[in-house]
Parts: C-alpha cells; sequence; structure tokens
C-alpha cells in the first residue's frame, strides 16, 4: 500500500482548509479513498493527483461545477489540463517579475517612476474588477508588491468581496502584511458580523498566540457564524489556554459539531481530560457529543469513563459511548465484550466487537 494522508496532514501540507476539502468530497470532486475508524478521511497518492487537477482547473477560471463537469468528462485530457495550467502560470511569473524588477528601480531611485506608481494603480485597480477571477489573480500577486499595495487596501478588499474562492486568496495575502494581527483585533468590535468573522478567520490563518484572548472573547458574539468561526481560529491557533471554553460549547447547538470536533481534535491528549469532566457532569447533549469526541481522539486513557457511560440515563449518550469504544481499539472492545447480552446494545455492540 502507498503512502496516505489525513485530512488535517493534506489541509497543513496545501495550504487549502479542512472545510474547503470537505466541501470538495461533498460535491464529489475529492472522494477520499477510504476512512479511519473515527470517520477521519484518507487520502491516497491518487487522491493527491485529482486534487490537483481540482486546483488547476480552478487556477483556469473554471467554477467548481464546472471543474466537476470536466473531471467528469471521460475526454479531458488531464495533460492537456497541466499544459494550459503551465502555460498561464508562466505568463504570471513572468509579469510578476517584470512588475518586481519596476519595484526593485523605484525603490532604488530617489526620484519615484511615474511608470512604476501606474503600474502599482492599476494593480490596485483590478482588486475592485467585477470579474473574480481579475480579482482572483491581484490577491495573489499583492503580497509580492506590498511596497505599493497597503494593507488596507486588502482589508478593503476583503470586507467587499462575496466570493469565497477570492475572499481565501485575500486572507493569505493579508497574512502575508506585518501589521495584519494587530488590525484584524482592532476590528472584532466591529459592528458589522461579517467583517468580525473574516478578522476571526483571518487571525486562525495567522496562527498568532496573541489572538487567544481576543477570540475566547469572540464566543459569546450573538452571530453564530462569528462564534463558528472563532472556534475554527482557536483550533488553528493550537493554544492549550483554550481548550476548557471551546469544551464549554459542548452543549451548544449554534456551533456545527464537525467544526467544534475538529477544533478541539487538534488538540489531542490535552483536551481528553476536560471532555471527560464533560461526560461525567455535562447536560445530555454535551455528555453525547463529549462522548463522540473521545472516539475522535482516541484517547484510550477515556475507557473507563466511557465505560462508566454505558450506564447514562441519555439513550444518545449510551449509543455515543459504544461506538467511541469501538473506535479506541482493543481497550474498547474488551469492554464492548461485556455487553453482548444487553438488550439495548448488545446487537451493536457485537458488531463493533
Amino acid at each position: 500500500m502507498g503512502r496516505t494522508w489525513l485530512i488535517g496532514e493534506v489541509a497543513e501540507l496545501t495550504g487549502l482548509t479542512r472545510r474547503a476539502l470537505r466541501h470538495y468530497d461533498e460535491l464529489g470532486l475529492l472522494v477520499p479513498s477510504a476512512r479511519t475508524g473515527s470517520d477521519y478521511r484518507v487520502y491516497d497518492e491518487g487522491d493527491l493527483l485529482r486534487l490537483l487537477q481540482v486546483q488547476n482547473l480552478k487556477a483556469l477560471g473554471l467554477g467548481l461545477p464546472e471543474v466537476a463537469a470536466a473531471l467528469a468528462d471521460a475526454t479531458t485530457d488531464a495533460t492537456a489540463t497541466l499544459s494550459l495550467h503551465r502555460e498561464a502560470l508562466e505568463r504570471r511569473i513572468a509579469q510578476e517579475q517584470s512588475l518586481a524588477e519596476r519595484l526593485r528601480l523605484l525603490a532604488g531611485q530617489s526620484e519615484r517612476s511615474w511608470e512604476d506608481v501606474l503600474a502599482a494603480i492599476a494593480l490596485s485597480q483590478r482588486l475592485n474588477s467585477p470579474d473574480p477571477v481579475v480579482r482572483l489573480r491581484a490577491a495573489l500577486e499583492s503580497p509580492g508588491t506590498s511596497a505599493a499595495l497597503s494593507g488596507a487596501d486588502l482589508f478593503g478588499a476583503l470586507v467587499a468581496e462575496p466570493e469565497p474562492a477570492v475572499q481565501e486568496v485575500l486572507l493569505w495575502a493579508l497574512a502575508q502584511q506585518p501589521a495584519a494581527a494587530a488590525t484584524a483585533v482592532e476590528q472584532l468590535g466591529h459592528p458589522d458580523a461579517q467583517r468580525r468573522r473574516l478578522m476571526a478567520r483571518l487571525l486562525g490563518e495567522l496562527g498568532d498566540p496573541l489572538a487567544v484572548g481576543p477570540l475566547l472573547e469572540l464566543l459569546d458574539d450573538p452571530d453564530p457564524a462569528v462564534v463558528t468561526a472563532a472556534v475554527t481560529a482557536l483550533g488553528q491557533v493550537g493554544d492549550a489556554s483554550a481548550v476548557p471554553a471551546l469544551v464549554g460549547l459542548l452543549a451548544d447547538p449554534a456551533v456545527p459539531e464537525p467544526v467544534l470536533t475538529d477544533a478541539l481534535a487538534g488538540f489531542g491528549a490535552t483536551a481528553a481530560p476536560p471532555v471527560v469532566a464533560a461526560l461525567r457532569t455535562g447536560s445530555p447533549p454535551a455528555r453525547e457529543r463529549a462522548a463522540d469526541l473521545l472516539g475522535r481522539l482516541g484517547e484510550v486513557s477515556a475507557v473507563d469513563a466511557l465505560a462508566a457511560a454505558l450506564g447514562d440515563p441519555a439513550p444518545p449518550v449510551r449509543l455515543a459511548a459504544a461506538l467511541a469504544l469501538g473506535a479506541l481499539g482493543e481497550p474498547g472492545r474488551v469492554v464492548l465484550a461485556t455487553l453482548s447480552d444487553d438488550p439495548q446494545l448488545g446487537a451493536l455492540a457485537r458488531r463493533l466487537v
């Protein structure tokens, strides 16, 4: 069997978000070849090659439905697609090298070259183009032209940008700006919920531990989308001080379970003790989600707590505990073997064992 990668590894190595990869899966663009016992997506070499095709077709300006149609067409020539992308990339590199040379000359001159100033203005203008492909290319070029394109330009473009794909590139471009974290923190108190959400996402991209405090405050935001963005960002930053607050959201139905699970799973064993405490003392919804999360974490130390949860008064909690034990391998199966005659969980336990 060849090399495989978990969804988190693919996200980290490619710069794509887990959300984007899950979205590709839902659309049928990139269905992973396998899943782990804890239901994590597993990608093989063939999957990565398909992901390369998806990204190449997107870079040529195709929308996701067009990408799906192209990949579903048996006559689509992957080699020709790669060649087209290479040619487009080479043209863009040539343009960027030309602009970079102009900027070098501009920086070394006591009298500014107005030709270069006009070229920088043209780049800024493209950020406001009605064509999302033009805006995307402008955003891709902007980090290499920081002397000509200010962070304010990028922030303005981000908050006005309706296309998610262009937003992603603008977030990446902003993450290259030296003052991005400070500006994003300042904007977290903005009255516009969409701006607060985007700033939370930017802080997640930056991964700055200094953003943990402001992001934790955002967990009380009245807009569920902002709270969800803050949860994802805290998971990306990876500061363990955020774990108790994230575990406290296990009972909150407004936070999507996959988002919260992904965020807490990234902390590994550090998240286990407070999740176990939630399993023992939380509300029924919190206990159910805690049991599921312990299975996804793969924490063998939680076997005793999960075994106790098999007697929980809430049936969903008992079911989640049994499934979690099944995901923990041999230690969990030993416990499940004792349930073979249980009138409610016996059939499930026998299948899991």
